[in-house]
């Protein structure tokens, strides 16, 4: 299932009908009680359980991604590691392409950082346009969780989904369950030191004005996250990713 795991027969193999799922994440802070790679985690995550759902391989996950600008992340926080849109694009086309060399033509790249959105898209397109028969779905966890589905977490724990954003509530309890052993739900309860609500924008100011900063990266609250949460919403989740793929690949279950 692990393509850095394979011999090149297996892999040869798998190529040519399998899907290739690509986890792509990013290195950034996720408040001060998840790791810098929670993107990763997740991505890689999903890419394996939707390996074994659909019958395909995983890439090698690429861990460094865009940055992400300091109001989405709550502040300018250390931990910030990331590569320019012209080298992150190139290295995602290079890497579709030499899939594409080996026979490869359906893609699955499973995405946990909203700024890499874009340029994966634009990759996409790119690889497409110039390789005859690719298929290349893009996708994040967070569009396919379904409204009806956060509506019902909202009324449920009494967390607005205007708070639930970035290492919030949702993705607190995503990576709790993934990764329990990488996280520090303790950090959760330390009551903020001033107390004061940040000033929230709809637009990106560089510096990022004072005000407008979280003490802590959480945005904005994640004090409802859980284990127990987050294997609910992994269900979710992964459920509707199938769904999505086997639509857009027109590749319905075998029936048993």
């Amino acid at each position: 299932m692990l393509l850095g795991d394979m011999t090149w027969p297996d892999f040869h193999h798998r190529a040519q009908d399998g899907y290739a799922l690509m986890p792509i994440g990013a290195v950034e802070p996720h408040g001060p009680h998840l790791p810098l790679s929670s993107d990763t985690m997740i991505s890689d995550y999903f890419a394996k359980r939707l390996a074994r759902a659909l019958g395909g391989f995983v890439t090698p996950s690429i861990g460094y991604g865009i940055a992400t600008p300091p109001y989405r992340l709550g502040g300018t926080f250390p931990g910030v590691i990331s590569v320019s849109g012209t080298t992150f694009t190139n290295l995602i086309q290079d890497v579709l392409s030499s899939l594409a060399d080996n026979g490869v033509r359906k893609v699955i790249i499973v995405n946990s950082a909203i700024d890499n959105t874009s340029f994966l898209c634009e990759a996409a397109r790119t690889f497409t346009e110039n390789t005859q028969d690719a298929r290349v779905m893009v996708v994040a966890w967070w569009d396919v969780v379904g409204e009806q589905f956060r509506d019902d977490l909202a009324a449920e724990t009494g967390t607005a989904r205007r708070d639930d954003h970035h290492a919030a509530m949702v993705e607190s309890s995503l990576v709790m369950h993934i990764a329990p052993d990488t996280t520090q739900p303790d950090q959760l309860t330390a009551a903020p030191s001033t107390g004061r609500e940040p000033r929230r924008m709809r637009y990106h100011v560089y510096p990022l004005p004072p005000d407008a900063t979280t003490e802590s990266g959480i945005v904005y609250t994640a004090d409802k996250a859980s284990a127990a949460l987050g294997e609910r919403i992994a269900d979710q989740v992964a459920g509707q990713l199938e769904a999505a793929i086997r639509l857009e690949f027109n590749d319905p279950p075998h029936s048993t």
